[in-house]
């Protein structure tokens, strides 16, 4: 079995591959690299929307909301509504929020967190519209949807806090006995702690969905105008 989990990180990907278990890490600078030096993948599961709605909704796509409800009160902050697809060609947080605003009447703008990672989200997008051979290999997950499943209940603190890297440390211990040795530094990749954690979080579901033991967090699953799949997958 042969799967891999990503995490958008600063400069490029965070990539973490499970061959029959053995974990690797490395840093890809497009999305499209990442079968480029890996080959073909049972599952690559990546922290990104796909899918895109074509006019706002409030609170994103029936997947995202079905997310925070899933995270509660604690950690359903951490997952941002997804912008309406003809957002990705603003250039500037300002002219994103016009865009969302004027796709349907009482439209709002979006985050700037949400705009922060709008790149990415188009380099993904365009990627499987141009390979849509990869549409089924490709799913979408949320690092703390993933956490959620593997310990059966939220995370408690942010990511960014030492108690929060403590704990998801903890929860991947369980399937990953050598996930210590894994995320000690040095990390040659210089990827943050943080991003390793998620991206092995994300390889954990691509091993469930690989071994057919994975689902969608919502049903029925719709496509999108293009086709893409709009759910994350736990």
């Amino acid at each position: 079995m042969l799967v891999v989990g990503v995490d958008g990180a600063r400069g490029g990907w965070a990539v973490v591959v499970s061959d029959n278990g053995r974990l690797r890490l490395s840093k890809a600078l497009t999305f499209a690299e990442i079968f480029e030096t890996h080959g073909s993948f049972d599952i690559v599961a990546v922290d990104m929307p796909i899918g895109l709605t074509e006019s706002y909704e409030p609170g994103g796509r029936a997947c995202e909301r079905a997310a925070r409800k899933m995270l509660g009160r604690g950690r359903a902050s951490s997952v941002f509504p997804s912008p309406a697809r003809a957002v990705l060609e603003a250039r500037t947080h300002k002219e994103a929020c016009e865009i969302s605003r004027g796709s349907m009447p009482g439209g709002k703008g979006i985050s700037v967190q949400s705009f922060g990672i709008l790149p990415k989200i188009k380099e993904v997008d365009l990627f499987l519209r141009k390979r849509p051979d990869l549409r089924d290999v490709v799913r979408e997950v949320h690092p703390e949807v993933c956490f959620h499943e593997m310990a059966q209940v939220p995370m408690k603190f942010s990511k960014k806090k030492p108690g929060g890297k403590a704990e998801r440390t903890h929860a991947l211990r369980v399937h990953f006995p050598e996930i210590d040795a894994f995320v000690a530094p040095p990390r040659t990749e210089r990827l943050p702690l943080d991003d390793v954690l998620d991206a092995t979080a994300a390889c954990w579901t691509a091993q469930r969905l690989a071994a057919g033991n994975g689902c969608s967090l919502i049903e029925p699953v719709l496509p999108d105008a293009t086709g893409l799949k709009m759910t994350i997958w736990v």
